[in-house]
């Protein structure tokens, strides 16, 4: 396969600086002032979080009028930056530039604008070179090297693990990314939820960077679930140092993640995943809030009825602090990146109340909570809501929360091309002939005739197999299942000192996430309606497994860190680093260490490289590409594009004929099929060339019938060269695929519908 190395290197170096300018460059520079005196983890929430909260809701609102372009996404964010940077600012700006105006101009008169110039350099040089060494950070990084060192080179080794399949093979991992891809292209060509009301988290941030950088979309699509998952990990790490005790666990977790992290979901530009990290700062923030004393806010005025009701004490300044806020953005994040992930979190935040509970129920908890709960879940749902209003429907797969609600199992638009595939082609049903489906009803399972030491042990039956079919191998999750107790046992223990509770709690709650994902994950087993597909609770899962099987460890260094000895503080460090160590050699041992991921390629790499170099060859609007729908939104700015599908269905005379106005007319086939249905990966041949194709007007046309498709076209150019051999040539082959030009006078275009059949072999004409 191609793979032009330098130029995936470059433009994955540019995706990645593109997006931390994005999430930390600029909110640093614009609320510097707040951030000044605040800690790191503080400064690392507030910028993923307030930027993307910024964003997604500017660009729904820009979208929303019909007025989302590159020019209005940039003024508007330059006027809500300058009011923010004004707002922090001594609001002698115009002052000062009153002032610098007037030297300015002083210079001039006096012939020295030159020098004067050159002295505002220096001065300005030296303030700013005098500010960086003032700066607390290099104090953190000296303080902390080793740490710091550690965590940048896990984020290295993952940004690696998540790219090299992508710079090795150059494709989209998941065949449903176009569609994605369609839904920014047409809000960049001012259509908001062309395909209807979706959560539009990932697609808006992606649409950021493509309006403001410039950077071509297909590019930005394959880097950014890297990014988004090192923005998980991080936030990850910052979850548990607010957690365990000693200085290296939290490594070891972020270590656990990256050498077990088994979703090949993380490697690419998902909306599920990318709003994971907003999971990860949702438990922070609450368990922040938790962690914190607050007294009750009591008016010895009010009557004991009054003072039962009230609620307007709990929503001041005193309770919604920023990090309260954050929280409430978060919630806000997690349902505008994708409801799944509004699942998980509410899974996590469930976990967190019952562990929690006695705390939580009481009123300078429950309110505010529920407050930043309540307006999150407005500041997310109000833009969808708007679009309804509007007119704009429901995405179809919206018709999962109808299925969830019916306790059916929702089978999407597959189902349903598959049944009118069948009935075009006079069966019954399609069947994959490789591997048949195995998904039947629910499970009945009668509880009332089992013992409680039958259902106990029927449960973990079910969660186990669970774990050990969808995320790691049987023998780490029985470890994860022993650790599990064990973290329970030390939880409950915990909870008998005042002074490690909140601990307890802590423990507890991570103990209940697992427990609720794992019995939802086993709920056909289990007989109760399968909210989601365990392929998807899988990933909600395993980012956060690390801190399970670190909970006995935990106690171990925190039971021995009661003395506070300075050099027997740095002992237990050192033991804390030797369990890091000796969880990544038990890993590489026992062979669990995760394999590269497998792709499963929405197309090759050859597709591509040879439209870059038709864009940058040709000029624009004087070609016409003929392929599958892949290369669709790539081509659109440039040039013609024509379904592959529907220009075979013309061919075979299942439609009108057709001409291309075009002077050059590039077909796209592949000699090696790419992952049909019914076949899996084989050559073009005659075998599927003589077979009925049905044109249904589908992107799944090219899932569901791609051998008989892609073969037909094959035979076809054959034929045709034959006929035109001047005309028609290869411009482009490989052993997997071949790019063929017509060139032809668009005054007199070549008619293409020709009889390809009757040379096709013997065999297959009969």
């Amino acid at each position: 396969m191609i793979v032009d190395t330098k130029a995936y290197v470059l433009s994955m170096i540019a995706v990645l600086l593109c997006s931390v300018i994005r999430d930390f460059l600029i909110p640093l520079l614009v609320w510097r002032k707040h951030l000044r005196n605040k800690s790191y983890p503080y400064r690392f929430w507030f910028c993923v979080i307030t930027q993307a909260a910024l964003q997604i809701n500017q660009v729904l609102l820009l979208g929303f009028l019909d007025i989302c372009s590159r020019y209005t996404l940039l003024a508007s964010n330059i006027l809500i930056y300058g009011l923010i940077i004004w707002n922090y600012s001594d609001k002698r700006f115009f002052h000062r530039c009153r002032k610098l105006a007037e030297e300015l101009w002083n210079a001039y008169k006096h012939e020295r604008i030159f020098s004067f110039t050159l002295q505002c350099i220096r001065r300005w040089r030296g303030g700013f070179t005098e500010k960086i060494q003032r700066w607390t950070i290099w104090e953190h990084m000296k303080n902390n090297c080793f740490e710091i060192i550690l965590l940048a080179g896990l984020v290295l080794y993952n940004l690696w693990f998540l790219l090299y399949p992508v710079m090795k093979v150059h494709s989209y991992q998941f065949p449903d990314i176009p569609v994605h891809q369609s839904w920014i292209y047409w809000l960049e060509h001012d259509t908001l939820f062309v395909d209807g009301v979706y959560p539009f988290g990932m697609h808006a941030m992606i649409y950021f960077i493509r309006a403001i950088f410039g950077l071509n979309l297909r590019e930005i699509l394959l880097y950014s679930g890297a990014y988004q998952t090192v923005l998980l990990i991080i936030g990850i790490y910052l979850l548990a140092k607010e957690v365990f005790y000693a200085k290296y666990t939290p490594i070891t977790v972020v270590v656990f993640i990256s050498m077990m992290l088994n979703q090949s979901r993380y490697a690419t530009s998902l909306p599920q995943e990318a709003g994971m990290y907003a999971v990860a700062g949702l438990a922070y923030f609450m368990l922040r809030y938790l962690h914190v004393r607050r007294e009750k806010f009591v008016i010895t005025s009010d009557r004991r009825l009054r003072r039962a009701f009230r609620m307007n004490s709990y929503l001041s300044r005193r309770y919604i602090k920023s990090e309260a806020i954050l929280l409430m953005l978060c919630v806000a994040l997690v349902i505008a990146y994708h409801f799944y992930t509004a699942i998980a979190a509410i899974f996590f935040v469930l976990a967190i109340a019952l562990a929690y509970l006695p705390r939580v129920l009481k009123k300078q908890y429950f309110i505010p909570l529920m407050y930043a709960g309540i307006m999150g879940a407005v500041i997310a749902v109000l833009p969808l809501l708007a679009c309804l209003a509007r007119g704009i429907p429901f995405n179809g797969s919206m018709a999962w929360a109808t299925s969830v609600i019916t306790g059916e199992k929702w089978e999407g638009s597959e189902l349903e091309y598959k049944d009118e595939l069948a009935d075009s082609l006079g069966k019954d049903t399609i069947i994959d002939q490789t591997e048949e489906d195995q998904e039947g009803d629910r499970v009945k399972v009668d509880y009332a005739a089992m013992t409680p030491e039958e259902i106990l042990r029927y449960y973990y039956q079910a969660i186990y197999e669970f774990g050990s079919d969808t995320i790691f191998r049987s023998d780490a999750i029985q470890l994860m299942f022993l650790c599990m107790l064990g973290g329970a046992l030390a939880g409950l223990l915990l909870l008998f000192a005042g002074s490690t509770r909140t601990t307890g709690h802590d423990y507890i709650a991570f103990i209940l996430y697992i427990l609720i994902l794992f019995t939802f994950g086993s709920a056909e087993k289990l007989g109760l309606v399968e909210l989601i597909e365990s392929a998807r609770i899988a990933t909600f899962a395993e980012p956060f497994i690390g801190f399970i099987i670190l909970l006995p460890v935990d106690f171990v260094l925190r039971i021995l860190g009661q003395w506070r000895n300075r050099y027997y503080q740095f002992f237990l460090n050192l033991m804390s680093f030797a369990a890091c160590c000796g969880l990544a050699a038990v890993i590489l041992i026992t062979g669990w260490f995760h394999d590269i991921f497998y792709f499963e390629q929405a197309y090759y790499n050859e597709a591509e490289y040879v439209l870059r170099h038709i864009k940058k060859t040709y000029a624009k609007n004087t070609f016409t590409i003929v392929s599958p729908t892949a290369e669709y939104y790539d081509v659109l700015d440039y040039g013609y594009h024509t379904q592959l599908s529907q220009f075979v269905d013309m061919v075979n005379g299942k439609q009108e004929s057709f001409t291309f106005p075009t002077k050059y007319v590039f077909f796209f086939i592949e000699k090696r099929v790419l992952n049909d249905y019914l076949y899996g990966y084989v050559d073009v041949s005659w075998e599927y060339a003589v077979k009925d194709f049905v044109y249904l007007a589908d992107e799944q046309d090219y899932h569901y019938q791609r051998a008989v498709l892609e073969s037909q076209a094959y035979y076809w150019a054959q034929e045709f060269m034959r006929y035109y051999p001047k005309c028609f040539k290869v411009f482009y082959e490989d052993d997997i695929y071949v790019v063929y030009l017509l060139e032809q006078n668009i005054d007199y275009p070549y008619h293409l519908q020709i009889n390809y059949r009757d040379n096709l072999p013997a065999k297959g004409r009969d």
